[in-house]
Order: structure tokens, then C-alpha cells, then sequence
């Protein structure tokens, strides 16, 4: 079932962009802007790619979506209530999501006084296989 969009963003709700966040909370794993618009390309309506990056742009800034940068240059995007940590493969390039976050309260304030709104963790070494190969 898709996730429904969550309430209290300040952004102008159009079908295009409903679509979109319905097509990364469908998703059992992260997106690239190219695979979120080759699921949303061929509705009856078809959506562009500007627009896919465009509405990834606003999503993210409003924190709606996160961001996942693994490694291979390529970013992908996920819902922010989804939020959760990831292993990436030093020697193939794999990654895997983590159930669990491993930061579960970040500081809202620092000593400094900086405020925090999030955090990203991204945890590099190597997959089993890599493992058994360098063995």
C-alpha cells in the first residue's frame, strides 16, 4: 500500500508530485531520479524528468525525502519516515539497508549551539562475498 503524504508541507500540492511521493513509498528500496520517473512516465498523464528533479529538490529541502549517497556517485531517494542507516561494499559496490537506525536520538541543540534536524549514517567494509573472495 502506498504511503500516504505527510501532512503540514509547505509546498504546492500538485498530482505530479503526489505521484512521485506515491512511487517512493511504493519502492521496497531506494530510487534514482531516473527510476522514479520510469515509474511514473507511462501513467495516463506522463510526467518529465525536470520534473521528477525538481519536485526531489523541494521534497528533500522540506525533509519529506531523504537522500541516500552510497558510494557509486549516484544519488537515491527514500521517504523521510522510512529513515534508516546503510552498509556499502567497499570491494563490489553493494549496499544494504539496516533496519534500524544506529543514531536513535541525535542532540537537538550542540554545546555550540548548533541545531540539529537530521543526520545521515553510512557505514563502509566489506559484504560477505568480498570477504570469502579476498580469503
Amino acid at each position: 500500500m502506498p504511503a500516504a503524504e505527510p501532512p503540514g508541507l509547505r509546498r504546492r500540492n500538485t498530482w505530479q508530485r503526489g505521484t512521485i511521493l506515491r512511487a517512493i513509498g511504493a519502492a521496497s528500496c531506494h530510487l534514482t531520479a531516473e527510476e522514479i520517473h520510469r515509474r511514473v512516465r507511462r501513467r495516463e498523464r506522463p510526467i518529465g524528468l525536470a520534473t521528477v528533479y525538481r519536485s526531489l529538490e523541494t521534497f528533500v529541502r522540506e525533509g519529506v525525502v531523504e537522500p541516500a549517497y552510497l558510494g557509486d556517485g549516484r544519488v537515491r531517494y527514500a521517504l523521510a519516515v522510512n529513515h534508516h542507516e546503510h552498509l556499502v561494499c567497499l570491494g563490489c559496490g553493494g549496499w544494504e539497508s539496516l533496519d534500524a537506525c544506529l543514531v536513535p536520538q541525535p542532540p537537538g541543540r550542540t554545546d555550540s549551539g548548533f541545531h540539529v534536524t537530521g543526520h545521515r549514517l553510512t557505514l563502509y567494509g566489506y559484504c560477505a562475498r568480498c570477504q570469502r573472495a579476498q580469503a
